[in-house]
């Protein structure tokens, strides 16, 4: 399939979260690792063990370090065996072993238990992710907390437990960020988020300690961008890819489904889905208006989920509606009907279903400037969250995530789902004719923020751009 909204290059910068954070897993729930989980999942022979869920093992001294730091919960499984690396930090040579959640550095100048070190995953994430900071961090001031000088940053509450329990700073480093929130690529929802030299603490309140704070596979994906279609050793793989994607059978999850995509909305090896896609979007609009409203300087607060229904289901804006999507300021969601972005994604094309999110998303920034609390026609509200889409996509083109053809499905889009000529103008539905809807995202494409005023008042914000 031709793909065409996202270049692999650019998501991929997107992605390297972070996450629609950083393309990066997190561990699994508490539901899924067991004790007896965990010893089955292991074949030991004498100093070795091997692991049939990757078919890799871990040996020596890494095997060592792997049982008394945490092992699976704390490292995951390995996802190579050794290899010679040079190191991006001072260009040496080291044998190293990558796992899911930390890559393994064997430093025999050091003394026991100084001779196996962890690569700095996490502060590399960061400086990919966010070069200039994360947006609206917020430090963790709570009764307890501590501020570590040697890097400006807070460490309290569940982030500062979990800390303290699963090694400390050999293990996670100090931090290099306050607490934020993030949209993950995995799933497309918000999380609270704080990064360290070595890993990325995600907050899961929905679940019981200790696996309310999950660590992000951020091996696995440094491993998938140096090696996805190359051996442990940098050699082509031959006949190791059976299904073709490009995504080699030991970091493959689905080695026998191609991804339908290639890797362009994740890099699991599975077939891709409209949620993978949805995600992926989200992470890229939230990327957008939360460095937007930072840079003018104003509070910006991202939907607590991009949740899809098949069904009609009751929200506090009242019962979803078939072929729609919504933003629900009461709950802070964004809803989308799977089968009516399905159907924009086919008949209209990637950017057409992503314009449809992005005009949502438009909704959720009005309701942090607080336009959606003021007196205005509907036709006025609808037509700025359009030119606000168009703000967002000329963003995007800036950042060269765009082909030919995608503007065009995006005013298409709109175009299409404008109104019939028997809706009048003042009408509480309105959201403007066909023309006016394609004016107003080509005006937000063309002058950015500043061409979305409402009743003449231009956002208090300024355009971002790459």
């Amino acid at each position: 399939m031709h793909r065409r909204y996202f270049h692999l290059s650019g998501l991929l910068t997107m992605l390297a979260v972070i996450a629609v954070g950083s393309p990066y897993s997190s561990v699994a729930s508490a539901s899924t690792i067991s004790q007896s989980h965990y010893l089955s999942s292991q074949q030991q022979s004498g100093t070795s063990q091997s692991f049939p869920e990757t078919g890799k093992s871990v040996s020596g001294r890494f095997l060592d370090y792997w049982n008394s730091h945490g092992g699976l919960m704390q490292q995951g499984y390995p996802v190579s065996e050794e290899m010679q690396e040079k190191s991006v930090t001072d260009g040496k040579v080291y044998t190293v072993q990558y796992f899911e959640r930390a890559v393994f550095e064997l430093h025999p100048e050091n003394a026991a238990p100084y001779d196996v070190l962890l690569s700095l995953l996490g502060a590399s994430q960061y400086a990919t992710r966010y070069p200039t900071s994360a947006p609206a961090q917020q430090p963790d001031i709570s009764e307890g907390s501590v501020l570590f000088a040697e890097t400006g940053h807070r460490l309290g509450g569940a982030f500062l437990s979990y800390w303290n329990s699963h090694g400390g700073l050999m293990q996670q480093g100090y931090p290099v960020s306050d607490p934020f929130t993030e949209i993950s690529p995995l799933d497309g929802n918000p999380y609270t988020v704080q990064y360290f030299q070595r890993a990325v603490f995600e907050l899961h309140p929905e679940n019981q300690a200790p696996y309310n704070v999950l660590l992000s596979q951020l091996g696995t994906f440094r491993f998938k961008q140096n090696y996805s279609a190359s051996s442990s050793t940098g050699a082509a793989v031959s006949g190791q890819d059976q299904d073709g994607d490009g995504i080699a059978d030991a970091v493959d999850k689905c080695p026998t489904q191609p991804e339908n995509r290639n890797g362009i909305f994740d890099s699991d090896g599975c077939p891709d889905t409209l949620d993978d896609f949805a995600g992926a979007v989200a992470g890229d609009l939230n990327s957008f208006w939360s460095q937007t409203f930072q840079a003018s300087n104003t509070g910006y607060v991202a939907p607590r989920a991009i949740t899809p229904y098949t069904s009609i289901s009751r929200t506090s804006c009242g019962r979803s509606t078939p072929n729609n999507a919504f933003y629900c300021g009461p709950d802070n969601i964004i809803y989308y009907d799977s089968n009516f972005l399905q159907s924009q994604l086919t008949s209209g094309g990637d950017f057409a279903a992503a314009v449809i999110i992005a005009h949502e998303w438009g909704h959720l920034v009005q309701a942090n400037l607080g336009i959606l609390q003021g007196d205005y026609h509907s036709i006025d509200i609808e037509l700025q969250a359009d030119c606000l889409a168009g703000a967002w996509a000329k963003h995007a083109g800036e950042a060269n995530e765009l082909e030919a053809g995608d503007l065009q499905e995006g005013a298409t889009a709109l175009y299409n789902v404008g109104d019939p000529a028997s809706v009048k103008w003042f009408s509480p539905r309105a959201h403007g004719t066909p023309q006016q809807r394609e004016d107003s995202f080509n005006s937000g494409y063309a002058q950015g923020v500043q061409g979305c005023p409402i009743a003449g008042n231009v956002p208090p914000l300024m355009q971002v751009s790459k």
